[in-house]
């Protein structure tokens, strides 16, 4: 035990050495741009889905830390719910094609179409379109959208491992709409219209012996696309990886790496292109050590942001699980970190009223997290984490609009930037999940965070606390009534960016959003087996809550229609 507690510390002191002799040096740009990709927190898109924080899985709940192989991201530590996110809510899996027509009170129309296969072992293929758009005249609104969405795959299975691609596209369409009115101007560039293009082509290797090496290997693309700017991504990954016989007193080996190269463009009619390539080394090894489940290894990102050197961030990764009660209660903690890549694309999925930002990348210095997974007999589970994470450049959104103060900088649209800072996150999760055969299904999970932010006096547009409550329930196989309950907690916004006459002098004005929840209802009815009926109703206590400073959600909405399989 002491060899192994050696080795750790030595790992990581070598890595923190070479992390503190590194500085982020992110290209800087001042981007204007005039479009989001799949706008979360539109007024309409509360329609058939109740919004997202997290949806509980009815599995145990596993807090996993291991990096996807084809991993470069952008997701911010804190993630806060899309509070209106259109999307199909709790997927279903049906046996065979189905076609899905609805109507809203909002005047919304819903249509979907999905073909796919019969059940193979050799190979799957399918298409699936959706379409969805409002039209709220009826309350001088601009929160209209037009959503279309396309996916499509196909995959086949040998002795030899599974080779597949799919391919998405979106098309949105939606407005700001918490504008100035008085301002005639500021209609004329309400409109904003997204395209996103994403493809995925993988092979995974079926080893016939556990020790043989065995890989996952994958190549991703997409083309992002608001008015003049475009983004592309071209990303190849690999990870190897495969078991070696036990030595000394570990137990259950397993050597692994993963290596991946992640090229990314960006460019619009005013900047010169700029060209940033990451390059993902994580080496990783298992095993058994008297008990504990340990993982050792480290999260390499090489930057070249367009000169000949790279840029180097090296984050040890070690993580260990004990079973405190065998088969009930696990007890687990670890460290880790990762250097991250901004984009166009990742800004607007966090916030699709963004109008400017620098495209500056996000660090995560560090991060330290102690848990516990508990098994509550046969039907239920429940599970606690305690996380620190110290971020450098992570964004804040504050709103460009400040009309109270004319000599501060603003536009009439009540768009955001963002801001970079340095920020320190304590987060306690609490997570119980519940199901009795396929009768009833329960799901909670909850988020408290504290936040310490430099050069800022508060984390902007970040919850204090976050929760979502999920019931299921099947009736005789028949009816399916569904319930949810989101709410999240105070966030404090800023408004204006500096003085227009003094630069150097900082001006905003501050306040506080209203903590909200929100209710709904769903009801699936089967009527035969390959005819059923639905309805959702969402925001059924009527809050016009905000979730973006000046961008208040529908009332409540209901829409209804009928779904028929062949």
């Amino acid at each position: 035990m002491s060899r192994l507690l050696i080795l750790c510390s030595v790992l990581l002191f070598a890595a923190n050495a070479n992390a503190q002799g590194n500085k982020d040096t992110s290209t800087n740009r001042d981007l204007t741009i005039s479009g989001a990709y799949k706008p979360k927190l539109m007024e309409a898109q509360k329609i058939e889905s109740v919004p997202v924080i997290e949806r509980p899985a009815i599995k145990p709940v596993v807090f996993s830390y291991k990096i996807k192989s084809h991993q470069v991201n952008t997701e911010k530590i804190v993630n806060p719910i899309p509070v209106a996110e259109i999307g199909k809510g709790e997927e279903t899996i049906y046996p065979t094609s189905f076609v899905k027509l609805g109507y809203g009170n909002i005047n919304t129309p819903l249509g979907e179409i999905y073909l796919n296969n019969k059940q193979s072992k050799q190979y799957s293929y399918g298409v699936n379109y959706r379409f969805l758009q409002s039209n709220s005249s009826l309350h001088n609104s601009f929160a209209d959208f037009t959503n279309h969405t396309f996916k499509g795959y196909a995959s086949t299975y040998t002795e030899i491992g599974e080779l597949g691609m799919d391919i998405n596209y979106r098309n949105n369409q939606y407005n700001y709409y918490g504008y100035d009115t008085s301002n005639k101007e500021a209609e004329k560039h309400l409109g904003r219209v997204i395209n996103n293009l994403d493809a995925r082509a993988y092979f995974n290797s079926t080893a016939i012996s556990d020790k043989k090496l065995k890989h996952r290997t994958q190549f991703n693309f997409y083309n992002f696309g608001i008015d003049k700017m475009k983004e592309s991504q071209y990303a190849l990954s690999s990870k190897l990886y495969g078991s070696i016989p036990n030595f000394s007193d570990l137990k259950k080996v397993l050597l692994s790496g993963t290596i991946g190269f992640d090229y990314n463009v960006f460019k619009n009619d005013t900047l010169q292109a700029l060209k940033r390539l990451f390059i993902q080394i994580d080496p990783r090894m298992e095993f058994e050590y008297e008990g504990m489940q340990m993982t050792v290894g480290f999260n390499t990102t090489l930057f070249f942001n367009g000169t000949d050197s790279a840029i180097p961030f090296v984050n040890p990764v070690i993580r260990a699980s004990y079973p405190i009660v065998e088969n009930v209660a696990n007890l687990y903690a670890g460290i880790d970190g990762r250097y991250q890549k901004q984009t166009l694309r990742s800004v607007m999925l966090s916030n699709p009223f963004v109008s400017r930002f620098d495209m500056i990348n996000m660090y995560e210095n560090a991060k330290a997290y102690i848990g516990l997974n508990a098994k509550l007999g046969q039907t239920a589970d429940a599970s606690f984490e305690l996380n620190y994470s110290d971020v450098s450049n992570m964004p804040l959104f504050i709103s460009i609009n400040n009309p109270g103060n004319p000599t501060l900088e603003y536009d009439s649209l009540n768009s955001f930037t963002v801001k970079y800072r340095q920020v320190n996150v304590l987060r306690f999760t609490g997570a119980f999940n519940y199901s009795f055969s396929e009768v009833v299904r329960v799901g909670f999970i909850g988020n408290f965070y504290d936040y310490s932010v430099t050069g800022e006096p508060e984390a902007w547009q970040l919850p204090t606390s976050d929760a979502r409550l999920s019931m299921r329930f099947n009736i005789k196989d028949k009816i399916y009534p569904h319930f949810d309950l989101m709410a999240m907690g105070i966030q404090k916004q800023r408004s204006g960016i500096y003085d227009r006459n003094n630069l150097g002098q900082v001006g905003y004005a501050s306040s506080s959003l209203k903590a909200f929840y929100d209710i709904s209802l769903g009801l699936d009815f089967r009527f035969k087996k390959k005819l059923s009926a639905f309805i959702q109703a969402n925001n059924l206590i009527n809050n016009r809550y905000q979730r973006w400073y000046n961008y208040p959600v529908y009332g409540i909405n209901v829409v209804g229609g009928i779904t028929m399989i062949f």
